[in-house]
């Protein structure tokens, strides 16, 4: 037992240690409104992990000790609690993935220059110029994504992933430019000083990878100590599970009203 809650303890301080820390770099008050939201959801279901990891640890001691259950009642309904808690992991990681995510492509947008129409047709124009006269097209679109103008906000759009279609670059390289462009135009954006809003979305964008990380880095920790469990109490993972008969009880279920919805 001592050695499943040391465990428990460990890790999960470190992760509430990086949310601090991540608090104290990236505070969700300063964010943007829009992702705002996402971003506050979505770190209260990393630090939930902790609540769930230590819920089953205590109903696994609770089954442990029970000297009324049969031992194959035991391990049955230990089997079932243990799913329940990966099944409810994987639907937090998600949920909050999907927050992040939406927070992110939010902020992405609000950190580029919005253009009219009239500036978006000079800006193709200059922007076709430069890439028709150039044998790479893919590097030198993401040159341009780093000029905080008009072509640079361009070159970020779809505009920029159609002409690199047009010259026939494939699916891949189209998507690892895209990766590139975004990264060094949020980049540019967050080092000019000329637009406060743009630059508090690119720093939105750095706090949803931050949050992305931790979401990952605590749900692989909390996965870990699910498996731990499974050794420490003797149930190994069942490759082809058998539904439970109706007619014997039920395992306790984890928390099954603790994930956070996902919000738009």
């Amino acid at each position: 037992m001592e050695q499943i809650k040391s465990e428990i303890d460990t890790i999960m301080a470190g992760v509430i240690k990086a949310i601090a820390a991540h608090e104290t770099d990236h505070p969700t008050g300063r964010l943007p409104a829009t992702g705002r939201t996402q971003i506050a959801t979505a770190l209260k279901t990393v630090r939930s992990y902790d609540t769930l990891l230590n819920f089953a640890h205590n109903e696994m001691e609770k089954l442990r000790l029970n000297d009324t259950l049969y031992p194959e009642g035991r391990k049955r309904m230990m089997q079932d609690l243990l799913t329940d808690a990966e099944q409810k992991t994987a639907d937090k990681h998600r949920t909050a993935d999907n927050n992040i995510t939406v927070a992110r492509a939010s902020f992405i947008t609000n950190a580029f220059p919005t253009l009219t129409r009239n500036r978006e047709m000079i800006a193709r124009e200059d922007a076709r110029m430069i890439l028709d006269g150039s044998n790479d097209p893919q590097s030198t679109l993401i040159h341009l994504a780093q000029r905080q103008d008009d072509v640079g906000a361009l070159v970020v759009t779809a505009w920029g992933a159609d002409y690199l279609y047009s010259r026939g670059c494939d699916d891949r390289d189209v998507k690892n430019a895209q990766k590139a462009i975004i990264a060094m135009a949020v980049a540019g954006a967050a080092e000019q000083d000329t637009d406060p809003h743009r630059l508090a979305a690119a720093q939105g964008v750095k706090a949803a990878e931050s949050a992305k990380g931790l979401n990952d880095a605590a749900a692989s920790a909390t996965r870990g100590i699910l498996a731990s469990m499974r050794d420490y109490y003797g149930v190994p993972r069942e490759e082809n599970p058998v539904p439970r008969d109706p007619r014997r009880p039920a395992a306790p279920t984890v928390l099954g009203e603790d994930i956070e919805p996902f919000t738009v």
